[in-house]
């Protein structure tokens, strides 16, 4: 190795190791042996960045690395960045590693490592290795300069063998065009789908020509634009683009009818916009003629290839265009012919009514599949039958023989007849027949066309409508000290009903055939309003209001009734005396003075509102807490004891509110403005009638805020500790138990134990010792779901419950609890006192227990397991100092 072995302190080395301590130890050996550090990276990736950056003389690789970016081990790490080094910046590399594995030593020789060092590092060692390292590297560059120089030589020599080798194929190469001209042509001729047959013919014939891309212009109807209709390798290009005739190379041979090439269309100055972002070269186009006029434009080119195309080429590809120009107006009428069929059968296909064709004897001579669905019997069943048909009902037989023998005659019911016609499983259906003539071209009737409907839904919906309306009449005459009206959308009554109509007539008003505006009680509601009322319960909102009738007062319902696409089809009156009512409500008026002067002096939040929302009574309490005026709340709709995504009083009334039960208690939040949440409790009671109908609603409230957040507030004093904010032991414990009696398994245990605490009580006080614990867990929560189980459970001792985690998982766990480690200790942004030097670190150890297995005895392994760790990476000093990072 001539003058190479010997050492040169002169020698810049970058030191490239994960763990930092180990790193340094590394850099102070060199120092002391005389070598100079260029610097130092703790992963892969800033490995290769600094062996570009820093150009060193030498590079010592740590072979299982963490990636930075998953933070998982990476075995092959040291491996990896060494084939990048040497590919951007060759340069001499040993590898390190912990232990020695045959695979991994071959791979690194491969990649160019000069020597593979097992840690911790003899001097002598590494010496020696540093030595034979340079010496191989320069042996390395001068036998590539040699493989160089050895190349060059043999390019002229495989010039010379290409030169031979193409003039003894030149011979060849004109009998094989024509006889792929001859395979080309046979594959598209054998092809008549139209699609499929226009992608075969731009494939073939880039492979004809030996073009990578392809692609095939056709003329428009008005032969004024080419259509681009397929593609063949250019994704970039969008079928359905269009050139005008004259435009770029395509349109040019559409008008010239002509052949055209272009050596190298990224330069030509006449290539149109389409093309200009796409990589073409040479490019060769010929036009497809079809009875003397051009009916489109196949077109190939090269990506990489520049120059003129020979005269062989051109012909051979004209000779396939014009074949394909044939096929294609084959595979056109055949497509056309085609798609009538398809067509008409499309069409036969979907009508749902039966058709059926019968001739001047009465013999049925065709049906569509939709009469063979309806009937249930097949078309060889029902072709050349007469009369009487097999699906005819036997007490009809004679009446359709009658139907028949009058359309025979000229005589054609065009509104139909309805009758009943049986299935071949013998279920009978009410259906209607029409009958029209069939004419040939003289004019004269040759046949006659049925068609046959099923109308048994529409006769089952007609009564349904019938009973639907007898049951309304019924109701609505039975109807006590009240009426009940029914409204179309019209405004129209089409039913009134109901005790009360006595009334109606004795002041001579006539509701029934009227609309709204025609009718025109004595009542106290304008027609504005009224009119504005119905609309709103056709739009399907319940109304519900009281009116005066000549000294009596009635409290109206309108309900929405029957939703159809267009809203809801009718709206129900419903009326209600409540004249009585009201006069006892007056008579408790001066009670209910009194009862409002105690209730004002209540702190508590008091309202009343009607069952429509709208307040009819709010306490100064209740004012001041929700900052109006009296006169802004009462009238106005608002419920206060529904939270604000959920006022939908009427389900609150008919799911919480009733007779047997009139009062509901119940607690809500209320969101802030200000990002805050407010707690209200709050006692609904409901007020009914004589009649047992709700008339009013009072309601109570309470705000309870502050009692909800002391109620937090213990919540999470029982179970948190106060220094890191994490779970206490005594939660810990509960979820212990209560997950061993679960079906969360596998579940995992990992223990921690900070390392050098009581170094740091010691040396700094308590308080370093409490921001070393709060930043430990800190680190955890980083490290874990929501649903994980993360505790402090003594002063030094942190514990996690992994639900449905194995093994495997939990062994990536700990080692993103290493990486969430190793950057908290490198983060240089971090404010670092005198106490923090240290770092952070943490002995772990972890089980898993699987099910029928004992979480307890999984806790009791972790926790050995966590002093193995702290005795293997700490041994005699896990309660002592920490070295500085």
């Amino acid at each position: 190795m001539r003058g190479i072995l010997r050492k040169s302190s002169s020698l810049r080395i970058l030191v490239v190791e994960d763990e930092a301590m180990v790193n340094q130890l590394i850099q102070s050996q060199l120092k002391r042996l005389g070598y100079t550090i260029a610097g130092s990276a703790f992963n892969a990736v800033d490995a290769v960045i600094m062996a570009g950056d820093l150009k060193p003389n030498l590079i010592l690789m740590d072979l299982h690395m963490t990636d930075p970016t998953t933070g998982e081990e990476d075995p092959e790490a040291g491996i990896k960045a060494t084939r990048e080094i040497q590919k951007n910046n060759p340069t001499p590399v040993i590898m390190l590693t912990a232990y020695e594995n045959t695979k991994l030593v071959q791979q690194s020789v491969e990649t160019g490592v000069g020597a593979y060092l097992l840690k911790p590092v003899q001097d002598n060692d590494l010496e020696r290795a540093i030595i034979i390292s340079m010496a191989k590297f320069e042996d390395m560059l001068a036998l590539r300069r040699m493989n160089s120089e050895l190349a060059r030589a043999n390019v002229n020599l495989i010039s010379e063998v290409t030169a031979r080798m193409k003039a003894e194929e030149a011979a060849h190469v004109r009998a094989k065009q024509m006889t792929a001209l001859y395979e080309t042509s046979l594959s598209i001729t054998s092809q008549m789908e139209l699609s499929e047959l226009l992608s075969i013919i731009v494939q073939k014939a880039a492979d004809l020509i030996g073009m990578k891309y392809a692609w095939l212009y056709l003329t428009s109807d008005d032969r004024q634009s080419l259509n681009l209709v397929v593609t063949y390798n250019l994704p970039e290009i969008s079928n359905g683009s269009t050139l005008e005739i004259g435009e770029g190379l395509s349109g040019r041979i559409a008008l010239s009818g002509k052949p055209f090439f272009v050596e190298d269309h990224s330069t030509w100055k006449e290539r149109p916009n389409l093309f200009k972002n796409l990589k073409i070269r040479r490019i060769l186009g010929v036009p497809l003629v079809t009875a003397g006029s051009v009916t489109g434009v196949l077109t190939v080119s090269d990506p990489e290839k520049v120059g003129s195309f020979t005269e062989d080429e051109i012909q051979l590809l004209q000779l396939f265009a014009d074949q394909a120009a044939n096929v294609l107006e084959n595979a056109r009428l055949y497509a056309s012919v085609t798609r009538e069929k398809n067509f008409r059968k499309a069409i036969e296909e979907s009508i749902l009514s039966g058709i059926s064709v019968i001739d001047l004897q009465g013999k049925k001579t065709y049906v569509n599949p939709g009469f063979c669905k309806m009937i249930g019997y097949t078309k060889e069943e029902l072709i050349n039958q007469v009369f009487p048909y097999n699906y005819w009902s036997p007490e009809e037989t004679d009446m359709l023989k009658d139907i028949y023998k009058s359309a025979f005659n000229g005589k054609f019911p065009e509104s139909g007849t309805e009758l009943h016609f049986i299935r071949k499983n013998g279920e009978r259906f009410n259906a209607l027949l029409l009958i029209s003539p069939i004419k040939d071209d003289q004019g004269q009737i040759n046949g006659y066309l049925s068609a046959v409907t099923d109308i048994s839904a529409q006769k089952l919906a007609e009564e349904k409508v019938r009973q639907s309306e007898e049951l309304y009449r019924t109701l609505a005459n039975n109807f006590p000290n009240g009426l009940v009206a029914m409204f179309d959308r019209e405004m129209r009554c089409t039913l009134v009903a109901g005790e009360k109509t006595s009334l109606l007539d004795k002041y001579h008003v006539i509701m029934e055939g009227k609309t709204i505006y025609n009718i025109n009680p004595s009542i106290n509601i304008d027609l504005t309003k009224w009119e504005q009322l119905f609309k709103d319960a056709f739009a399907g909102n319940r109304k519900i209001f009281e009116v005066n009738f000549h000294e009596r007062v009635f409290l109206v319902y309108l309900i929405p009734i029957q939703p159809g696409p267009q809203g809801f089809e009718n709206v129900l009156l419903m009326t209600q005396d409540i004249t009585e009512r009201v006069e006892n409500e007056a008579t408790v008026a001066k009670s209910e003075a009194r009862y409002r002067a105690v209730v004002e002096d209540q702190m508590d939040l008091i309202c009343r509102l009607h069952p429509d929302g709208h307040l009819t009574f709010v306490n100064e309490a209740f004012c001041k807490y929700f900052n109006k005026q009296r006169d802004e709340l009462i009238g106005k709709v608002l419920i206060p004891f529904l939270p604000p995504d959920e006022q939908n009083l009427a389900h609150f009334l008919e799911t919480e509110i009733s007779l047997i039960r009139p009062v509901k208690s119940l607690e809500h939040s209320i969101p802030q403005a200000d990002g805050q949440v407010r707690w209200q409790q709050w006692t609904i009671r409901g007020l009914f009638d004589e009649n047992c109908i709700l008339f009013e609603l009072q309601a109570v409230g309470l705000d309870i805020t502050e009692r909800r957040q002391l109620e937090d507030d213990l919540r999470i004093m029982v179970t948190h500790d106060q220094l890191t904010g994490l779970y206490n032991r005594f939660f810990f414990q509960a979820e212990m138990d209560r997950l061993s009696k679960g079906r969360s398994y596998p579940a995992s245990i990992i223990l921690g134990d900070v390392d050098g605490l009581k170094f740091i009580n010691d040396s700094f006080g308590h308080l370093a010792g409490d921001e070393l614990l709060r930043q430990t867990g800190s680190i955890l929560k980083k490290a874990f779901r929501p649903e994980d189980v993360v505790a402090r459970i003594g002063g030094d001792e942190f514990a996690i419950i992994l639900p449905q985690t194995d093994e495997t998982k939990t062994e990536e766990i700990i080692a993103r609890i290493r990486g969430i480690i190793d950057a908290f200790n490198l983060d240089e942004n971090r404010r670092i006192e005198s106490w923090e030097k240290t770092g952070v670190s943490i002995s772990l150890g972890a089980s898993t227990a699987h099910e029928g297995q004992s979480l307890f005895e999984a806790y009791r392994k972790a926790d050995k397991a966590m002093y193995d760790d702290k005795a293997r990476r700490w041994p005699g000093r896990g309660t002592g100092p920490l070295p500085k990072i």
